[in-house]
């Protein structure tokens, strides 16, 4: 099918779900889950028919009640990895084929169907509503690569501008200022260098049209959401998702990060045995695409630290809420007695730490921890100094020293995707060739 019709197939779903997806949050809890439950067991029927890892009995048979969905073995993206085809059903009609950013270090060929990228799509007009957008409102949006524009993008609601990521810092400043946005979307290591490269008078220009800041894709820390909303002078308000399983929740105006319900089904397991977790109990994140029939992943472990939060929210929607902690199992160091250092360490101390405009974290395969520090000249502090400061915080917050090796960068690298893998370990405590003994 060539581009065009690919495009028609999607906006005209777009169109169809639109009413239904801006509905959905306002069903009652019991609704919602009899949604979810009928969902769950026409993707797993369809999948037993279409797709050879669900031939396995573990799949035999519907559900019952939703909370039976646990007792289903958890997939796991190297599952995926090894073997890609036993997830694929048979093309029929449209598929959209999208590749992972590469964030986690192992990239994945992922494909929708039309009907479950079209739902997701309606879903994007709710994320804007929810977010306390207004139609009339433009979209800067920092991407790497190009965009579609959704059917009510076309008829001019939140119409949306892609500036390309990969620009230099200087002129992504000036194209954003040019467009004189409502909106600015991106993901958080872009927007923290468009912040640095604006000069005081140019801020002020920005402001004057800007409203909101929507966060992307990456883990959207305490002290970076602060710094942007400080920064811009707007309220900034994120979402959680995944290549594999398109988006997982979004943030309202009240703070709530919502569970997109009509979508997928969250849970929150034990890292260690898979065990589903109490409400508030942190645990990595599981979840179910059950519009998904191109690639159905049925309990997909994504392995981000998550929690659920219990209670409803003030915003009126009835989708459960989640929370991201301190970044995925994956973004974070592993030291030779076994303790573990998250990527929310690293983010808080940098950001606190003045002269420091981005960083990265390395672990090798013998435990050696390097950190790369691209330095703010608008400090006007020494590498050294810099240096002592991350050290004297990472002991502080730590209650240890932590060995760190140094070096300078002259600018972050990012994923093809355009991410920023801020922290990175290749250390396997027990491995052959890695050492033994503290930290």
């Amino acid at each position: 099918m060539d581009r065009m019709s690919q495009g028609a197939a999607v906006a005209v779903r777009e169109l169809l779900y639109a009413a239904a997806a801006l509905i959905a949050p306002r069903r009652s809890v019991a609704a919602i889950e009899r949604r979810q439950l009928a969902g769950v067991n026409a993707m797993l029927a369809a999948a037993r028919a279409d797709v050879a890892h669900y031939r396995d009995p573990a799949y035999a048979g519907p559900l019952r009640r939703l909370p039976d969905l646990a007792g289903l073995p958890i997939v796991t993206k190297a599952q995926v990895r090894a073997d890609p085809e036993r997830f694929h059903a048979p093309e029929r009609g449209w598929f959209q084929t999208d590749t992972t950013a590469g964030s986690t270090g192992s990239v994945l060929r992922v494909r929708h169907d039309a009907g479950a990228y079209g739902y997701h799509g309606a879903t994007l007009l709710r994320r804007f509503l929810r977010a306390g957008c207004r139609p009339w409102w433009t979209i800067a949006h920092l991407k790497p690569f190009p965009r579609p524009s959704r059917w009510f993008q076309r008829f001019g609601v939140f119409r949306r501008t892609v500036v390309h990521a990969g620009l230099p810092e200087r002129e992504l400043a000036e194209a954003i200022l040019a467009l004189r946005p409502g909106v600015l979307m991106g993901y958080p290591v872009m927007l923290r260098a468009v912040l640095r490269e604006l000069t005081g008078e140019e801020l002020a220009r920005l402001r004057r049209s800007l409203r909101l800041i929507l966060s992307e894709s990456e883990l959207l820390t305490a002290e970076t959401r602060a710094l942007l909303s400080e920064g811009f002078g707007v309220p900034v308000r994120d979402e959680y998702s995944a290549f594999e399983v398109l988006t997982i929740a979004t943030e309202c105006r009240h703070g709530s990060m919502h569970v997109d319900a009509d979508r997928v089904v969250f849970e929150v397991v034990d890292p260690a045995d898979g065990r589903p977790v109490p409400p508030g109990t942190p645990g990595v994140a599981v979840v179910t695409h059950f519009r998904e029939r191109a690639m159905p992943l049925v309990r997909y472990r994504i392995d981000d630290r998550v929690a659920v939060v219990p209670g409803a929210c003030p915003c009126g929607s009835r989708f459960g809420r989640m929370r991201l902690l301190d970044g995925r199992i994956e973004d974070s160091l592993v030291l030779r007695d076994g303790t573990v250092v998250y990527f929310g360490a690293f983010a808080a101390v940098t950001l606190k730490q003045p002269g420091i405009a981005e960083f990265s974290v390395r672990q090798d395969e013998a435990g050696e921890v390097t950190v790369s520090l691209q330095l703010d000249p608008a400090a006007g502090l020494g590498f050294d100094e810099v240096c002592d400061g991350v050290r004297g915080m990472l002991r502080d917050l730590l209650g240890f020293d932590l060995p760190l090796h140094f070096r300078r960068i002259d600018r972050l690298e990012l994923t093809p995707g355009g991410k920023a893998r801020l922290v990175r370990s290749r250390f396997r405590p027990g491995a052959p060739g890695s050492a033994a003994g503290p930290p």
